[in-house]
């Protein structure tokens, strides 16, 4: 990776902390840093800190350790690593942060805990940094995600936002390991549990990737990637998703709209307590019953039609 590479400061920067950051236990890293430079030997690089918080507590508990953990971390990375700062975030409505700026020089890296999507589906594991980010950038050790909660957000991701960073990873994956029945499961429950309706990620609009990968991708990855080879993943993301569903996994995902569904014969019954899953039922039972109709049809038409 070139040194001038605007983005290897920031890496080199986020390197230093995560051993601050692995001294939390209820934390595990995920999104892309936990998949480039962790799992994969740095096919591109990754700039933010992405935690999962991990116990499955009630919402105030949550955040009330979140906050406190975070400042740790912040206090932690001032004493340990020369010349930075952290500044704190606070989630909208409360007191307690979410979020932490690092800054060392002119250099910020973002360290960030997603608040409603808490727990894991499959247990963390602790991994050290890959060979690639270890000779360039400085070792480090810390909480992982699996391999399949890492991905099936990941694909969620891909579906959602559509960002040519997550394509990018979602490339490697379908060329690679590809959509295991473990996968597929988690990405099922992260599914169900994403703040977006379902049938917007399984059947999402394209959007233009073009702004994105000339302003926030170009320069990361370490082999060039064209703007067309990203827009090929992602159509052949959907459809191996829309391929790889099968009946009783479409009609499960009916159910769960219709609020009627069996957790007990669903592959992962206790993905039913996750926070995120709680409040997207939560949501389903509040929501007007026209169109709560009219969604569940629109659900059944992307599934079967």
């Amino acid at each position: 990776m070139e040194p001038n590479n605007p983005f290897s400061r920031q890496v080199r920067l986020l390197v230093s902390l995560l051993p601050q950051v692995a001294k939390q236990e209820c934390f595990a890293l995920k999104g892309g840093t936990a998949l480039n430079l962790f799992v994969r030997d740095m096919p591109r690089l990754s700039v933010d800190i992405d935690l999962a918080y991990l116990p499955v507590q009630d919402r105030d508990t949550s955040l009330a350790a979140i906050d406190q953990a975070l400042e740790k971390i912040r206090a932690a990375i001032e004493k340990a690593v020369p010349g930075c700062a952290g500044r704190a975030q606070r989630l909208k409505g409360t007191d307690k942060r979410i979020k932490l700026l690092v800054t060392q020089a002119e250099v910020t890296v973002k360290i960030e805990v997603t608040p409603v999507l808490r727990g894991s589906v499959y247990p963390s594991q602790a991994r050290e940094v890959a060979d690639r980010v270890r000779s360039e950038f400085g070792y480090a050790k810390i909480q992982l995600l699996s391999f399949e909660d890492l991905y099936a957000g990941k694909l969620c991701a891909a579906l959602d936002r559509q960002h040519p960073r997550d394509l990018f990873d979602v490339r490697i994956l379908l060329a690679n390991e590809g959509i295991s029945p473990r996968l597929k499961d988690a990405f099922l429950v992260y599914l169900l549990g994403h703040n977006r309706p379902m049938v917007e990620l399984l059947a999402p609009v394209m959007q233009n990737i073009q702004p994105a990968y000339a302003a926030e991708f170009a320069g990361m990855a370490l082999e060039p990637v064209k703007l067309e080879e990203l827009e090929e993943a992602r159509r052949q993301l959907v459809g191996q998703i829309r391929r790889m569903l099968t009946d009783e996994d479409k009609h499960f995902l009916l159910a769960v709209k219709r609020d009627d569904a069996d957790w007990s014969r669903f592959a992962l019954p206790e993905a039913e307590r996750l926070p995120a899953v709680q409040w997207k039922l939560h949501n389903l039972k509040r929501m007007d019953k026209t169109k709560r109709r009219q969604a569940i049809l629109k659900l059944e038409r992307v599934l079967f039609g």
